[in-house]
């Protein structure tokens, strides 16, 4: 060891090619692996390592945490290392430097990775993961219970919830052929559900006692039966029996009674149903809209062609293109520089050094799905001050300005007559009088505790519409229980707010 650290200084590339011509010997490695000091000392001189290839393989891809970064490349280099690493694959600014070994590890360069690249000519480590293939998940109708990703027609956003195809209607005895789409926030009701299944789960929402509209569910972790959704209009409990008195979809007055020993729902009359009292309900809220096969289909090819990556190799160089390059890292490069473009994506070396050797054997183009597109730090800093920029927008819709703040809330009064006591006019007088000041906000913000009880009492009120209460018109309560919670989202933003 010593020896070795006091000619180090002395050694030229030509030593190393005639060290390297020597220790391709088996019978040289032989001698020099029984001896664990001289090993440990030659180690970095070699590009011929040690320890196996594929330990050392292993050991780079599992080093994915290197020094912070979100990709790091090590590659042999005069006497040392170019190390290039940066973060990915938003706000990427790579950066190359030239180390020694020892550098190298006090940087946090796994010993393994410097090995792995004195082998193979680059170790090249990444935390990014790329998704599965978008194209291998087309969407098929929902005909059978499960989890599953829809889209919402509205707005094409993917919603995960449980598929209930074949819903059962007791007065015709027999499965209908309306499915449920429901993720215990929104619901859909469709004779066909066009989806991807994710997984089975029988942790199906349920209110207790039933409220508003709904079905009846029960299940056994293996299987489930569901109804038809019914409307609760109120409930009644006589002798320890439940009767609810519900409306059907098509508006058709029933009753449902809760009882003992059934398996499941039948008409005991025209106007009647008997319900297993072990049944649940599952409330539906918040009807959408999901999008047909054809809309689905249009939007899982559009995703997918934003995480498609080209790939041409030939022997020591590569040409990445699509669209997850189209911002960086497209164009030709060698294979070290294309391994790193792709860890930057989401492909691990030792999945994507296969891909490059078959699209250099083959001649073709391989495409990829699944990658994650690559940016610049100069296009993240841009995306975030759009971001930053609409987020203000907001913030200044929230919290209007002092000249705006009484005029706004004329505007926004629900009662005709408050709005027309306070015109435009005498909002200009009141603020030509200085009327909002610190003080003022001060004494709104103390009424938020009695605002509050007033919303409880209100939500209170609301339930008891929906179970029968006919005096008080249900959408009126709904609509000032809504109206109060804003009144008192907007006192709660004011408080912080400084004039």
């Amino acid at each position: 060891m010593t020896l070795c650290n006091a000619i180090s200084g002395t050694l030229n590339r030509e030593d190393f090619s005639r060290f390297d011509a020597a220790f391709a010997d088996q019978s040289t490695r032989d001698m020099i692996e029984k001896s664990a000091s001289v090993g440990e000392a030659l180690r970095s001189l070699t590009r011929i390592p040690i320890q196996s290839g594929e330990d050392l393989r292993n050991a780079a891809i599992d080093a994915t945490k290197t020094a912070g970064f979100d990709v790091i490349q090590v590659r042999p280099s005069g006497y040392g290392y170019l190390v290039k690493s940066s973060a990915a694959p938003a706000d990427m600014m790579p950066q190359e430097q030239q180390m020694s070994a020892q550098e190298a590890q006090a940087a946090g360069v796994p010993q393994e990775a410097m090995q792995a690249a004195d082998q193979q000519g680059a170790a090249t480590m990444t935390n990014v993961q790329a998704q599965p293939d978008p194209m291998l998940e087309q969407p098929v109708p929902a005909q059978s219970f499960g989890m599953y990703k829809v889209t919402n027609a509205a707005n094409g956003r993917q919603l995960v919830g449980f598929v209930i195809p074949g819903l059962f209607d007791p007065m015709q005895g027999m499965p209908t052929q309306m499915s449920l789409f429901t993720t215990g926030n929104s619901y859909a009701l469709q004779p066909q559900i066009m989806g991807v299944l994710t997984g089975i789960s029988f942790n199906l929402p349920e209110a207790n006692p039933p409220r508003g509209m709904g079905i009846f569910y029960k299940t056994d972790g293996k299987s489930l039966m569901a109804t038809v959704p019914y409307n609760i209009v109120s409930e009644v409990t006589v002798e320890g029996r439940t009767y609810y008195s519900v409306q059907t979809q098509e508006g058709a007055q029933l009753q449902i009674v809760m009882s003992q020993g059934l398996q499941r729902p039948v008409a005991s009359s025209e106007t009647e149903i008997a319900m297993p009292a072990d049944f649940k309900f599952l409330p539906l809220d918040n009807p959408i809209q999901l999008a047909g096969g054809e809309n689905m289909m249009k939007q899982a090819q559009a995703e997918a062609w934003n995480t498609m990556a080209e790939i041409r190799a030939w022997e020591g160089g590569v040409k990445l293109s699509g669209p997850v390059f189209e911002k960086l890292g497209s164009g030709e490069h060698d294979w070290a520089d294309g391994l790193f473009w792709l860890a930057a994506s989401g492909l691990q070396q030792n999945v994507a050094l296969p891909v490059l050797e078959k699209a250099a054997h083959t001649g073709e183009v391989v495409r990829l799905f699944g990658l994650h597109p690559l940016s610049s730090r100069e296009e993240w800093l841009s995306e975030t001050a759009k971001e930053a920029a609409a987020d203000m927008r907001v913030f200044e819709k929230v919290l209007p300005k002092k000249v705006n703040l009484i005029k706004e809330a004329a505007a926004i009064s629900m009662d005709k007559e408050a709005s027309a006591m306070i015109g435009v006019a005498t909002v200009d007088s009141i603020l030509a009088l200085n009327f909002l000041n610190p003080e003022n906000v001060s004494l709104y913000a103390e009424f938020i505790p009695q605002l509050k009880e007033s919303a409880e009492k209100l939500a209170e009120l609301v339930l008891a519409c929906q179970l029968g209460l006919q005096s008080v018109p249900k959408t009126a309560a709904v609509r000032s229980m809504f109206a109060l919670e804003s009144v008192i989202e907007g006192l709660m933003s004011l408080k912080e707010y400084r004039l």
